[in-house]
């Protein structure tokens, strides 16, 4: 009878524990100043709290301490004791945020799935009749494309416009800063060219001694064949890019300067034998379009030397880079600009030859016979033994009229 009160009471007990030990352990891992058990069992961290069904509460003292039968009393007394959060792992230790990735195209096929093999239907080729080609003559293979100019086949023709003709050239031309002596343009008829620019005066002229340009010199050439294109390099634009020619930059008066000008290149042209009716060509290098008073003074120049030109019966031309004088030109078309070139010159750099094929200007302008593109400088060529300095241009325009 004893022993089986014993056994009643200690199961009452066990009973009584197990709720209130559950109660406490709960509190495990609060982070403020509320109370925590007094008494903690090993290996438990309060930053973590436990389940619980966790083992180490079934050996918490609250659970095996003898409590009185129910009753709040009966209890453990809670403690209250400072509790601190832990501090943050230093940026070392931290795990580094993961790199976004790109998601895959739905286009492109993934690498473990591998494109469909399609494969391409094959056309019959149509047969072409054999011919039987007499026994010892076998073809001829094709000759390989060469980068450059074809021979000019075109013919020279003269026309009446203005109150003098105009000799039209077109073909392949080259042009360079000393004229070739008469020995090496005998020489280069063997190349394709057929023109040659000359830089026959202008203030702003790099090469001014010219040991071989003179009227004996034209003539000569002029019985061999070959066609002239006189430039004359007067004053520069006041914000001309290269540093050599801002030292033959325009004056104040850019309209009387420009006529001044106009008028030497007219006598200069003559005394070399040049006629009425040939086409001489203002150079006018590289200058900043987007300053305007710089602009307005370069277009004042040039369309006082054409007009001027223009009235002793020759052609103005204007020969400038695409980007900027040949640019200039075609805005003051467009805005109706009068005394503007009749030959627009321009020079593009390292594209194929293309006449009409300028972005910068209007296709339906300086046509027809009007234009001339420099698509090549600085290049080397070897004819007929002799090498030469030069720069390419194909022609459609007036050319000098030698007499």
């Amino acid at each position: 009878m004893i022993a089986v009160l014993t056994a009643l009471a200690s199961l009452c007990g066990v009973l009584v524990a197990g709720p209130v030990s559950v109660a406490e352990d709960r509190t495990y891992g609060r982070t403020g100043d509320d109370f925590l058990p007094h008494t903690l069992p090993t290996g438990v961290d309060p930053a973590h709290p436990l389940s619980v069904d966790s083992p180490l509460l079934r050996t918490s003292p609250a659970r095996t301490a003898r409590l009185a039968p129910m009753g709040a009393e009966w209890r453990a007394a809670p403690v209250r004791v400072p509790y601190k959060t832990p501090p943050e792992p230093p940026a070392a230790h931290r795990p580094a945020t993961e790199p976004k990735t790109e998601r895959p195209m739905t286009d492109q096929p993934k690498p473990h799935q591998p494109k469909p093999h399609q494969p391409k239907l094959q056309q019959p080729k149509p047969q072409q009749p054999q011919v039987q080609q007499p026994p010892g003559n076998k073809p001829k293979a094709p000759k390989p494309k060469v980068d450059r100019p074809v021979a000019d086949t075109s013919t020279v023709d003269e026309t009446k416009a203005g109150g003098a003709q105009r000799k039209i050239f077109q073909g392949w031309a080259f042009d360079r800063c000393q004229a070739p002596s008469v020995s090496t343009m005998r020489a280069w008829l063997a190349s394709p060219y057929r023109g040659v620019g000359v830089y026959f005066g202008g203030r702003g002229r790099h090469c001014k001694n010219q040991r071989h340009l003179n009227k004996s010199w034209l003539r000569a050439t002029k019985q061999m064949g070959w066609n002239v294109l006189p430039i004359y390099v007067g004053s520069q634009s006041p914000c001309v890019i290269a540093n050599i020619k801002r030292k033959f930059t325009i004056g104040g008066n850019a309209w009387a300067q420009g006529r001044q000008e106009a008028r030497d290149a007219v006598n200069q042209a003559r005394r070399l034998g040049m006629a009425p009716g040939s086409a001489l060509y203002l150079d006018m290098e590289a200058y900043r379009l987007g300053q305007r008073r710089c602009a307005r003074t370069t277009l004042a120049f040039v369309r006082s030397w054409n007009r001027e030109v223009r009235q002793q019966n020759y052609v103005p031309g204007f020969y400038s880079s695409a980007n900027s004088g040949v640019r200039h030109m075609e805005r003051a078309r467009k805005a109706g600009e009068r005394d503007l070139p009749e030959v627009m010159w321009f020079a593009r750099w390292n594209v194929p030859p293309s006449l009409y094929g300028e972005k910068w200007l209007d296709r339906r302008a300086w046509h027809p016979n009007r234009r001339i593109h420099q698509y090549a400088g600085d290049v080397t060529e070897r004819h007929g033994g002799r090498r030469l300095a030069i720069d390419r241009n194909r022609v459609d325009a007036p050319v000098a009229i030698i007499r």
